[in-house]
């Protein structure tokens, strides 16, 4: 990826090539999927191995996810980059909540401006050797990766139905 996580981060097991093959019509899906899955249980692995490493609030966000999540908001100031997602239809553990992610300690600079809107897809965490973390994000249509030192998730309560 490039240096400070800027837009175009480069996700290493969910890439945009092997999402978009999954996809109906791709040309490739079966080949795609097959290789999707193969990918899911060598991720599972990886995480399971690093996950003691990583703050708990990074190993829970890649438990539940934030799939299908829309970006709301987007701000980095002072090192930290802070994002509000509406998870009203994610398909997660975050499903119905606004969910909202400051990501401190922050190496270089993330660019953020353009996330708003855009869906969260996968997520992928890593070591990192200038942070705690390096927390890699497929979005459609962009990519983002963020070193920090510390993430905080924060919650609204449920609406009622």
């Amino acid at each position: 990826g490039s240096p400070g996580g800027v837009i175009g981060g480069r996700m290493i097991f969910f890439t945009r090539e092997l999402f978009l093959g999954i996809q109906p019509k791709s040309g490739w899906e079966r080949r795609a999927e097959n290789e999707w899955y193969r990918r899911v249980k060598v991720y599972a692995r990886y995480a399971e191995m690093i996950a003691p490493l990583l703050p708990a609030a990074v190993r829970r966000l890649c438990k539940q996810s934030l799939h299908d999540a829309v970006v709301r908001e987007a701000a980095l100031r002072d090192g930290e980059l802070v994002m509000l997602l509406d998870a009203t239809n994610a398909l997660s553990g975050f499903r119905g909540r606004q969910v909202r992610l400051a990501f401190r300690g922050v190496q270089g600079r993330p660019s953020v401006a353009k996330l708003v809107g855009q869906w969260w897809l996968y997520e992928e965490a890593h070591l990192c050797s200038r942070a705690r973390f390096s927390l890699h994000v497929l979005f459609d249509p962009s990519e983002l990766e963020v070193e920090a030192d510390e993430l905080v998730i924060e919650l609204s309560p449920r609406r009622r139905q």
